[in-house]
């Protein structure tokens, strides 16, 4: 099997069985007969295909005479495939793809099917030039879906949040290349050691922008690195390491997270800790359960002690029991897109995010009851966009009055102190602070 039909396997797992594409990667690039060139060019494809499907859907829908919505689903697949290989990538001629896409169409599908998708792409290459896009000044939602290649939910949320030009800025950030960041397991090196580690194995790294514990390595394949799998690293953007160091946990603290997995704050919450006191990590899944021991176990943390647990609930053994509660909810993910494109394949309704937002605010007001007198409560979220964020920090608020937001500058390096805003609230931009979008606010419990 070569690259492009694993691509394309891929790509149909996760967009029509809906799988996700970190499980639906990770079945078929574990085979070790696949070199790391073709691991690189396959994940191009389908992260490619995935970033800029809106786009390519748009002149599929053009160059078919009968509309994309009667296009077989895999079809639709090896033109979307294609078309992101012609109009993105330089490094294939584009006659060579059109050979292979019709191949893999005679392959999956069948020999008639595959004279349809060699006469749109060669179609595509004649009319390239005539294919007209939407008009910002007549529908700026469809302008900005086609050109940056967005579902209009997220246009959509993003215009009720900012204006049209930061709007722009932002989608152009999501679609950028992300820089990997690893978290240095400090219970393991000091940053010295570890730099000296790195130049050892002739590793070429750069330092965090915010975090001396956050690093940018040059690693092609983390999982079956040295670093990793003996616990010296955690892949875990700067973002995510700022929650940790907003709820502040001391040595010999107990600590609650109740949305844990994959353990990427829980085993950080531990290294601030020193390994010391109780971490208790809830998550409704047995299976990110099991994630969250075995991350645990590979970084040498033993105070976490792990629980299937539905959060919206109230854990009864735990009232009032916690110094610190980290309530990391479960949300749309724009702030992630550009490590997670496939968050663009879901087409959120207005029914859909009011059913999120209820599930936000049930967790935060059930995990709320944990927090001890005097103690602190972090929300957070890796989206962008009051709806999610402020929003349901303020009806909290609102109806819990012995609860009031703790200003988060003393917690932050410097450079970000500016981002705080008149409430106390921060939100992270990926145009702005160059990490993904985090919304973090800290609340303490007062009597």
């Amino acid at each position: 099997m070569n690259s492009r039909d694993i691509a394309f396997k891929i790509l149909y797992d996760i967009i029509v069985n809906k799988g996700y594409s970190n499980i639906i990667l990770n079945k078929y690039l574990s085979n070790s007969d696949i070199t790391d060139v073709d691991k690189n060019f396959i994940k191009e494809i389908v992260f490619g295909t995935i970033e800029r499907k809106y786009t390519i859907d748009y002149v599929i829908n053009i160059l078919a005479k009968s509309g994309i919505e009667n296009i077989d689903s895999k079809v639709l697949i090896i033109l979307e495939m294609g078309l992101y290989q012609i109009k993105y990538m330089d490094k294939v001629p584009d006659y060579a793809v059109i050979n292979e896409s019709v191949n893999l169409t005679k392959r999956y599908v069948g020999k008639y099917a595959s004279k349809f998708v060699n006469a749109l792409l060669r179609n595509y290459l004649r009319k390239l030039n005539l294919i007209e896009f939407p008009d910002q000044n007549n529908d700026i939602i469809k302008y900005l879906c086609v050109n940056f290649s967005f579902p209009e939910w997220i246009v959509e949320r993003l215009l009720n949040n900012y204006d049209k030009n930061f709007t722009i800025e932002i989608l152009k950030s999501l679609n950028e290349k992300p820089r990997i960041s690893y978290r240095l397991n400090t219970l393991k090196f000091s940053p010295l050691q570890f730099e000296n580690e790195l130049k050892s194995k002739g590793l070429h790294y750069s330092k965090g922008l915010y975090y001396e514990e956050a690093y940018y390595i040059d690693i092609k394949n983390v999982d079956n690195n040295e670093l990793y799998k003996n616990g010296l690293i955690q892949v875990q953007d700067e973002g995510s390491m700022l929650i940790s160091k907003i709820l502040s946990p001391k040595h010999g603290e107990t600590v609650i997270d109740v949305c844990s997995a994959p353990g990427g704050k829980t085993t950080h919450l531990s290294q601030l800790m020193e390994n010391s006191g109780n971490i208790i990590a809830f998550d409704k899944h047995q299976h990110k359960i099991n994630l969250i021991n075995k991350n645990c176990k590979r970084l040498g943390i033993n105070n976490v002690m792990t629980m299937v647990f539905d959060s919206t609930k109230v854990n009864s053994d735990y009232i009032d029991k916690a110094d610190k509660v980290l309530v990391d909810v479960p949300c749309t993910g724009i702030g992630i897109i550009r490590k997670k494109p496939d968050i663009k394949l879901k087409n959120y309704t207005k029914n859909d995010i009011d059913k999120l937002n209820n599930l936000q605010y049930l967790i935060l007001n059930s995990s709320s009851k944990y927090v001890k007198k005097g103690g602190y409560l972090v929300y957070s979220t890796c989206t962008i966009g009051k709806e999610e964020n402020f929003d349901i920090v303020d009806r909290f608020l609102n109806e819990n009055n012995n609860f009031s937001i703790v200003n988060l500058t003393p917690f932050l390096p410097d450079i970000l102190r500016p981002y705080v805003n008149e409430k106390g609230y921060i939100q992270l931009l990926p145009n702005i602070n160059h990490i993904d979008g985090f919304f973090v606010c800290k609340i303490q419990r007062n009597v």
